[in-house]
């Protein structure tokens, strides 16, 4: 027997709660239709597009891609990252198939190969709201570096979701010269099963193929410009896709696709305790609830939710009520709205009826950060559930840290030493791309050392890597064909890794200090690194609920032995002489300033000053931090050091992307991994690490991945 159907009028509500069932349902019918789409198809570079051609879609921001194509006469390997909804961004690496490099094939090289950097920027999408209108977009192909295979395009493609149905239409100049356009179809997608990512598709393929210069020579000919196959795109993760090629040939490809910007995570996190809520003793201080008994209630319920209690005051306030001063380490949560919440939580639940007030100090990393200020009538009415969570944010927000009480202002109730000795491991990964003597060279190991705290307030670190298994000991220290003719700060690192399998990459010692009013400071001395040791001084001004900080360092360095953990005191430079060595002690300044744009969480930094091979200028980096913690960042440095790379101006590029451990694990976790790349190992707008700097644990430890809610 049906279920029944149960109208507005037949639950017995008045009119306008009729009417507002209705709009609800509407509302829900434009959602349905705003997001409703065809599969998105991928090309062989791995952008929204067809099979050689570009498509005005793309991916939703936040996805992450590899792929392979084979697409004679070559092989491509694909990289892409979503930063937004509207700007797509690919790399490919092209490899011609059976033609030598012709400086460093004959020497292991290989084949000849092309790096390309793509971008598309999306002008219109139809979930912007726009479902009648096409999606329009235009983009560069190749447009970093030698530009083999340079275009321009603009693009525009529509879905018609009634009949399964996407057509494409554009127009380019460069490789692709001329218009082009596409045709899909996705019969299948409305069905429950794998197939239904099934899509048939067919293209006009305006790639200049028989007289552009840089086209493989086996790539010329050409029977048809149309191109047919199908792509099957499997739980949005893999895509598959095949072809015909120019009339010639097939072609394939294979892509893993994640959207690691929203991700949850891969597994749930069952091993993270539930906020606390029982049991709870709100018994004033006093004969029945005694001091020490209060102190050991904190410290057992804040250990138990993840954090560490290391100081507890009672401070005197008039008419008897007191008021209770506490520093806490977070130990396991990444985000400040998740700690927040926990605190509130257990100090709702366990707060003594007699304290009018509590303070609880967050530290992380030697550096005292920020202080919440809770009321004790709000943390009741919070606990009540009189209170939200949001109305609790407004009425008692996050405020520059106070001092510790003096031993004259009120009584130390518990107090516990920070750990001398913690032994962390972690495997680690070093590339290098575009050898003489092969394409990709890596070193994998692991790292292992203790760090902690001396006296409780100097932080140290002690770090040493195993190289287990390693293919750059064919490689050498300088570029055959592009030397660089500035001091070799870094050009040389390779013989730091080719010395020896085990290193001594860090042994310093660092002070951090809060001096008040949002200024903060740090002095580090030691290893910092494989390279250099050495001083360092920082300063940094970085109010709470501040979208904007700036500071200055000062570091004095000395460049390490290949070997060991001596120094040397002379550099080499390539001069009109041949190689000569010079005189070096490194000198490193900074101004630096930082900018958050919170409603979507994008970063800025800009560093002006001297860098290691005494070139002077600025370093410019951006980022983007998504809900999940990744972050995806590029740099681009500008100084006056005049390197060059096949006959142009070089400036040191690159991009970098870090992620939370906890999105592979089952349980919370602050631990980060992260990933960095230059276009080139090069000398021009090299910096030496110096220790923890205070802006990166600041912005962590104050981060919430929602847009707009730092």
């Amino acid at each position: 027997m049906p279920a029944p159907v149960f109208m507005a009028e037949d639950l017995g509500l008045n009119p306008i709660a009729s009417q507002l069932f209705k709009d609800l349902e509407m509302v829900h019918e434009i959602d349905r239709a705003i997001n409703d789409s065809l599969p998105l198809l991928i090309n062989y570079q791995l952008q929204g597009g067809y099979f050689t051609m570009p498509s005005a879609r793309t991916y939703d921001a936040g996805v992450l891609g590899f792929g392979f194509s084979y697409l004679p006469p070559y092989r491509i390997y694909n990289l892409g990252f979503q930063f937004f909804d509207h700007i797509e961004t690919t790399g490919n690496y092209w490899i011609f198939h059976g033609v030598t490099e012709g400086n460093f094939g004959h020497l292991g090289f290989g084949d000849d190969a092309e790096r390309a950097a793509n971008i598309k920027f999306i002008l219109l999408r139809e979930s912007d709201g726009f479902p009648f209108l096409p999606d329009l977009a235009v983009g560069w192909n190749d447009f970093l570096g030698s530009c083999r295979f340079n275009s321009f395009y603009a693009v525009a493609t529509k879905q018609f979701l009634p009949y399964n149905f996407e057509a494409t239409i554009g127009w380019g100049r460069g490789r692709i010269k001329g218009a082009f356009g596409g045709l899909a179809w996705a019969p299948l997608r409305h069905s429950k099963y794998f197939w239904k990512g099934l899509t048939l598709a067919a293209e006009y393929d305006a790639n200049n193929y028989r007289r552009h210069p840089s086209e493989h020579n086996k790539g010329r000919s050409l029977k048809t410009r149309i191109n047919g196959g199908a792509q099957l795109d499997l739980w949005d993760l893999i895509h598959l896709s095949v072809s015909s090629i120019r009339g010639e040939n097939w072609a394939a490809s294979a892509a893993l696709r994640y959207n690691l910007g929203s991700t949850k995570g891969c597994f749930p996190k069952i091993f993270d305790p539930a906020p606390y809520k029982a049991p709870i003793d709100t018994q004033p201080l006093g004969l029945l609830r005694s001091q020490n008994a209060l102190a050991q209630e904190l410290a057992y319920a804040f250990k138990e939710q993840g954090f560490d209690l290391y100081t507890l005051y009672l401070v005197p306030e008039a008419k008897g009520f007191d008021r209770l001063w506490m520093k806490i380490v977070n130990v396991r949560y990444r985000e400040e709205a998740e700690v927040r919440t926990r605190i509130e939580n257990v100090l709702s639940n366990l707060s003594p009826s007699n304290i009018a007030t509590v303070t609880v100090v967050i530290e992380a990393d030697g550096v005292v950060e920020q202080e919440y200020r809770f009321r004790l009538e709000e943390l009741r009415r919070y606990r009540e559930g009189k209170l939200g969570e949001d109305e609790f944010r407004v009425v008692a927000p996050m405020r520059e840290a106070s001092s510790k009480p003096s031993e004259y202002e009120g009584t130390l109730l518990f107090k516990r030493r920070k750990p001398i000795w913690l032994l962390t491991f972690r495997p680690w990964l070093r590339s290098f791309f575009g050898s003489s003597s092969g394409k990709y060279k890596y070193e994998i190991g692991f790292g292992i050392g203790p760090e902690g705290y001396l006296f409780d307030e100097i932080y140290y670190c002690l770090w040493g890597t195993y190289t287990a298994l390693s293919s750059t000991q064919s490689m050498k220290d300088r570029d055959v064909l592009n030397p660089s003719r500035i001091i070799n700060v870094r050009t040389d690192s390779i013989r730091y890794n080719q010395a020896n399998s085990f290193h001594l990459e860090q042994a310093f010692i660092q002070k951090s200090w809060n001096i008040g009013h949002g200024w903060f400071s740090r002095i580090a001395l030691g290893y910092f690194e494989m390279a250099y040791a050495g001083v360092s001084t920082e300063a940094l001004f970085y109010p709470v609920n501040n979208d904007w900080a700036f500071g200055f360092e000062v570091s004095s360095l000395l460049k390490r032995e290949y070997f060991g953990i001596g120094f040397q005191h002379k550099v080499r430079k390539l001069t009109s002489n041949g190689y000569e060595y010079f005189p070096y002690f490194g000198f490193q300044y900074f101004a630096e300033f930082y900018y958050q744009y919170k409603p979507l969480n994008v970063d800025f930094k800009i560093s002006a000053g001297q860098f290691l091979a005494r070139d002077k200028g600025i370093r410019i980096e951006g980022g983007r931090t998504f809900e999940s913690g990744l972050r995806v960042g590029l740099w681009y440095t500008l100084t006056n050091a005049g390197d060059v790379v096949n006959n142009h101006r070089y400036y040191d590029k690159g991009f970098s992307i870090t992620m939370p451990l906890d999105i592979f694990l089952n349980k919370s976790s602050r631990s980060r991994i992260g990933y960095a790349m230059s276009a080139w190992l090069r000398d021009c707008g090299a910096r030496a690490a110096t220790g923890k700097q205070l802006y990166p644990t600041l912005f962590w430890e104050r981060f919430n991945g929602k847009p707009g809610a730092f």
